[in-house]
């Protein structure tokens, strides 16, 4: 193990887009305290644009559950090579789990969350995530923190702000570009992404398409209705119902491209879902629709921010039975969004629009 100064660190997060960008603060934590300090990241193959421009990671690299015995194989040379003093799984995922410790990193930090994280994490974290309890950026705060008590030997009381997301100068030209072909320079520019992905409730398509028209009907205002992959099936089901005015981008764009359109907005209107947490992560004010159950709530899951605008989140106003997670059909208050009112949500979009864009916190070029 490297001592003093020095000391080379490996960060896992694997799975999906928006949980990627709530660990971002938990990795920029570990460079702010200790600056000398080598962190390199892990991250899906497919969520690479989201971590590429992240000034405090020296590395990236990419696992995937599925890849082929030899691809693995090479992984772990690669990684042997570069002597990792700890890792720190953000998500565990027993298959990775075994490559590193394959690997040799002889300080294995994450949730015990499995039980087999009790056999392959040596510094494993009591944390019961599926309970809730606190944001899922503080659950990734927490074992940054346990990585910088043990080097240090007395806890670390630093302050972090929510994710940042930055953006490369090509992206920061796509910004005025995606603006400029949409003839919308002077107008207020607003994403409505219906989609959650699957990973939450879905607000019916018909609401949706009813807050874009009316928002499109507003003097100075240009809306975008967004999706890809498997948000293709509700996208298509809101455009059935969309007017002329509002604009459509169904599997228009890679991750990377998107990245500056969602930079171009001025609010984002969606689910629980990826893009959320981006176009948050990018300084754009994000208007939020989300289910009551522990897990899917926004004392769970909702957007932070880097600044002092605190995102917009509407709820559902009742108890919700569910323990854990959403028992769906089988719930007595199923679906419990239908309560949240088109009404609702255009007050809380038009209030969001008088913020002004100039002052907002704006992605940092690199």
């Amino acid at each position: 193990m490297a001592i003093g100064s020095e000391l080379k660190v490996l960060v896992t997060r694997t799975d999906r887009l928006g949980d990627l960008v709530l660990s971002l603060p938990a990795m920029a934590m570990l460079k702010k305290a200790q600056p000398t300090w080598d962190v390199q990241v892990m991250v899906a193959p497919g969520t690479v644009p989201i971590v590429e421009n992240e000034r405090s990671l020296s590395k990236i690299w990419t696992w995937r559950e599925d890849q082929p015995l030899a691809e693995t194989m090479r992984l772990v040379g690669e990684l042997r090579k570069e002597t990792f003093d700890a890792v720190v799984m953000f998500y565990y995922d027993t298959s990775l789990a075994r490559m590193l410790r394959k690997v040799g990193i002889t300080r294995r930090y994450g949730p015990l969350s499995k039980w087999t994280s009790w056999i392959l994490l040596n510094r494993g974290v009591r944390q019961n995530r599926s309970a809730g309890g606190q944001h899922e950026a503080d659950f990734n705060l927490e074992l940054s923190r346990c990585v910088l008590d043990d080097e240090s030997g007395t806890p670390y009381s630093g302050r972090d702000v929510g994710p940042q997301l930055h953006l490369s100068q090509v992206q920061q030209r796509a910004v005025s570009e995606f603006r400029e072909h949409y003839h919308c320079l002077d107008e207020r520019v607003v994403f409505i992404h219906p989609g959650s992905g699957g990973s939450a409730l879905n607000w019916e398509p018909e609401h949706f398409a009813s807050v874009a028209n009316e928002l499109a009907a507003l003097s100075g205002c240009r809306v975008f209705v967004t999706g890809a992959g498997r948000d293709s099936e509700i996208v298509s089901a809101v455009w059935q119902n969309l007017a002329s005015e509002v604009t459509v981008l169904l599997n228009e764009y890679v991750l990377r491209d998107f990245l500056p359109v969602l930079a171009a907005g001025d609010l984002f209107i969606g689910p629980s879902t990826g893009p959320l947490h981006m176009a948050s992560a990018l300084g754009v004010p994000t208007l939020g629709i989300f289910p009551p159950a522990p897990t899917m709530h926004p004392d769970r899951w909702g957007p932070l921010r880097a600044d002092d605008l605190v995102p917009s989140n509407l709820v559902p106003d009742l108890i919700c039975p569910a323990r854990r997670t959403c028992h769906g059909a089988r719930c007595e208050f199923y679906n419990c969004l239908d309560t949240i009112s088109v009404a609702s949500v255009l007050q809380h979009a038009r209030e969001l629009l008088t913020i002004d864009r100039t002052t907002r916190y704006s992605p940092v070029e690199v």
